[in-house]
């Protein structure tokens, strides 16, 4: 079973993300942000710095963010580009897109690529092009939803995971709404003469249970009043849950302490062994020891086991802590390249589970494992720190 729980722990509204019962996200909600992700702007390019490939963008009198150069070439609103000018130019105005929250010292992180998501589909201006989850194994399935893009060329299409056995009538019927949106989006912005916002994203909250994957949630449980309104007007009556009963939802479900985990850089195994946690400025270090796990007459076995235990948990950490950049490894020295491959496989089908995406780069000369995993939110320590009472 798969469920969501959105409650307060100590007045901080928190979701909680279960897979099996067992805790896998866990997102500390700012219900002050100043800027959501997926929320639409016109922009005006303050300064472009080409040594760091970025356009610095004033999206409006508070907030700014930045946009890759290497990113989709953002819509130019005041005038067209002229051949041979390789990219935007400073005042000029664009429409963009907030991609990542601001991240300590750094803006917000926006795209020309302006794109709007359903719970089977999402678009892009991404003329013609069509993708259809890795997750959609079947092949046979997979060309007919191609072949169901061939009518919306004007956009980018994507078939998310949930397509793989919903009627073909529902996708179309979804498709059709976006394409309205998005249409009403582009025409308001060609009107518009000042920076500001042209569309609100949803609540932090909805917007992580999107991305998530409303289809594969089981049950949304809250004993908020205005989040169960908010789901039940979104999604309908049919997975929300009002919790009612006196004794609080964050005490029956421990959260306070499961957030006290979350927190502590030590991660105890079942084995006996241990993880050392330490988010650094510049990376993400795990370190596994053995502690007090007792091995076998085999040693080497025995250290491949506590090495696997470590890697499948490293993966869930990554989830429930929200790390992400550089991630070093430390594992307990292994004998032979065979046990190595072994554990980088356990690490690829964990980071497989992740919705955000997470790769195995190499194992580096002195033996380190790296991975990497893309910026969207904020760690969940840093978050905290706003919140002294957690």
């Amino acid at each position: 079973m798969v469920r969501a729980v959105i409650t307060e722990v100590n007045k901080i509204r928190c979701l909680f993300l279960y897979e099996n019962d067992r805790l896998a996200e866990c997102h500390p909600l700012d219900g002050d942000a100043a800027l959501r992700i997926g929320s639409i702007y016109i922009g005006r390019v303050e300064k472009v710095v080409k040594n760091i490939q970025s356009a610095f963008i004033r999206l409006d009198k508070e907030h700014a963010g930045y946009l890759p150069l290497n990113d989709k070439q953002a819509v130019i609103l005041n005038r067209k580009l002229p051949k041979g000018l390789p990219s935007i130019a400073e005042g000029d105005l664009i429409l963009v897109q907030v991609e990542q929250e601001p991240q300590k010292m750094k803006q917000a992180k926006v795209t020309g690529n302006i794109s709007l998501s359903g719970d089977y589909t999402a678009i892009d201006l991404s003329e013609g092009s069509v993708g259809v989850s890795k997750k959609i194994k079947n092949k046979e399935r997979g060309n007919e939803l191609r072949r169901m893009a061939a009518d919306y060329q004007k956009y980018g299409v994507v078939f998310r995971t949930a397509c793989k056995e919903v009627d073909n009538a529902i996708i179309l019927a979804e498709l059709q709404d976006l394409e309205g949106q998005l249409d009403k989006i582009l025409s308001r912005a060609l009107y518009e003469k000042r920076t500001g916002m042209l569309y609100e994203g949803v609540s932090e909250y909805l917007a992580i249970l999107e991305e998530y994957g409303i289809t594969r949630l089981d049950e949304i449980k809250t004993d908020l009043q205005d989040v169960y309104d908010a789901v039940i007007r979104r999604y309908g009556t049919e997975k929300a849950v009002f919790y009612e009963e006196e004794y609080p939802l964050a005490k029956l479900l421990s959260l306070e302490t499961e957030l006290s985990h979350i927190l502590n850089k030590k991660v105890w195994l079942k084995s006996g062994g241990f993880l050392v946690i330490e988010p650094t400025e510049a990376m993400v270090v795990i370190d596994v020891n053995s502690g007090k796990s007792i091995g076998t007459k085999n040693k080497d076995a025995h250290i491949l086991k506590l090495n696997l235990e470590a890697a499948r948990e490293i993966t869930r950490q990554l989830r429930l802590r929200n790390l992400s950049g550089i991630i070093m490894i430390d594992f307990i020295n292994m004998c032979t390249e065979e046990d190595q491959q072994q554990v980088v496989q356990c690490l690829e089908q964990g980071l497989k589970k992740d919705k955000i995406p997470g790769y195995f780069i190499e194992i580096t000369k002195l033996g380190v494992f790296e991975l990497t995993r893309k910026k969207v939110r904020r760690p969940i320590h840093e978050v905290i720190l706003q919140y002294p009472e957690l």
